[in-house]
């Protein structure tokens, strides 16, 4: 029986429920969004459990140790992006940034799905290039790379190391506001710059990161410095 008045009984408040389910609605929405747009952060959101978040009105996702920082695809987007997030973030100074991403490799220097640190970054048409500190870790595979205006679909002819689209620009934001030292590039190898990169469905990026999610979190956890 339900008894009137009976302390230990509360009719639920059906416009909170409203709320709430609003807002789980949205962050389903967010996460939608998300996988459609930016699969390689997904494993990383879901192994860390981050959840969205917009206070200083960029897209983010974060938790007590980390935040994800969606910049979007290419120099521009990352320019700007991260530009507006080192201005308006507390704290910097604390922070450490960590880029992990997909590159394309040359077929027979590398595997598909082999992870590597990067420990210099170029730029396809500027000759200031980025020394990065691996920290000369026990058992990684260390690696350059040079980021590139559009994908490369010619087999990578007369190229060494590997090539993405957004780390060259990363180090150069964060040099400007003199952030380089505390930054770590960690490329997985997706493509041959072959004419099936043009192919390579989001999906396949996500598995490729999940396979190495262990490894990351190994590596985040023996260098817990930095964690934000």
């Amino acid at each position: 029986k339900f008894l009137k008045g009976s302390p230990s009984i509360r009719c639920p408040d059906i416009n909170k429920i409203k709320e709430y389910s609003a807002k789980i609605d949205e962050i389903d929405e967010l996460k939608e969004i998300l996988k459609k747009s930016h699969q390689g952060t997904v494993p990383l959101i879901n192994y860390y459990k981050l959840v969205p978040n917009n206070s200083i009105g960029l897209q983010m996702y974060n938790n007590d140790s980390f935040t994800i920082l969606i910049t979007g695809v290419g120099k521009k987007n990352v320019n700007k992006t991260l530009k507006e997030y080192l201005k308006k973030s507390k704290n910097i100074e604390e922070a450490n940034f960590i880029n992990i991403g997909i590159a394309g490799g040359v077929k027979g220097n590398c595997k598909i799905g082999e992870m590597f640190f990067i420990n210099k970054v170029f730029d396809d048409y500027l000759e200031v290039d980025y020394n990065i500190k691996t920290g000369n870790r026990p058992n990684i595979l260390e690696n350059r790379v040079t980021t590139v205006f559009e994908p490369i679909l010619n087999n990578g002819q007369e190229r060494e190391g590997l090539v993405d689209m957004e780390a060259y620009e990363i180090c150069s934001v964060l040099s400007d506001f003199n952030q380089l030292d505390k930054v770590t590039i960690i490329k997985i190898v997706s493509d041959f710059m072959d004419s099936d990169t043009k192919y390579l469905s989001s999906n396949q990026i996500q598995k490729l990161i999940e396979k190495k999610m262990f490894d990351i979190d190994i590596f985040l956890k023996d260098n817990s410095k930095l964690y934000k």
